[in-house]
């Protein structure tokens, strides 16, 4: 099973750029990938303890959990900053660590630059320990990160090919 979960969810809808808003757009990415997957289950929308329990209950062997989000970042003088993809996963996974190159080896064509693969920490700090959603989920699991939410044309430019993409790449990894 691949468990698809968007990212935040309404009351706590993450980054935001004009009228770009990253939980409606993730959820438009993890409902699409859903429909084209057999094998995959829509993570309902919730805070992430309810997501990773959701995922925990349901998880056997050689299951693996996707979490969509979209980057935000902002210089001293408060103007949007950065470009490009990454993606996140369990410090010290070596099955995490092939998901999200997998995934990011799919991304970073459509949203360059590569911004690679990262250990994911909370706030991206080591002394924080791990992301929540890395740490508690009880199979491997990534967060992909495919670009930054003022670059909303970009995203919505590329969301049909990352999309089919990512999904010819998680039929690939489930048939292994």
């Amino acid at each position: 099973m691949i468990f698809i979960s968007a990212g935040h969810y309404p009351s706590h809808p993450g980054a935001k750029w004009e009228r770009f808003i990253e939980h409606d757009e993730a959820v438009i990415w993890a409902d699409a990938i859903c429909e084209q997957l057999d094998n995959s289950m829509r993570v309902p929308t919730g805070v992430l303890k309810s997501k990773t329990t959701f995922i925990n209950e349901r998880v056997m062997n050689n299951d693996i959990a996707i979490e969509i989000h979209f980057n935000a970042a902002r210089d001293s003088n408060d103007n949007p900053i950065g470009k490009g993809c990454e993606t996140l996963y369990y410090p010290g996974s070596d099955t995490g660590k092939a998901l999200a190159s997998l995934c990011q080896a799919v991304l970073a064509p459509l949203f360059p630059p590569d911004r690679g693969i990262k250990e994911g920490y909370y706030r991206m700090d080591p002394t924080k320990g791990a992301d929540f959603f890395l740490a508690k989920t009880k199979c491997p699991a990534v967060i992909i990160e495919p670009e930054f939410v003022h670059r909303s044309d970009i995203i919505e430019d590329k969301r049909v090919e990352a999309v089919l993409s990512l999904t010819e790449a998680f039929k690939e990894y489930d048939s292994e």
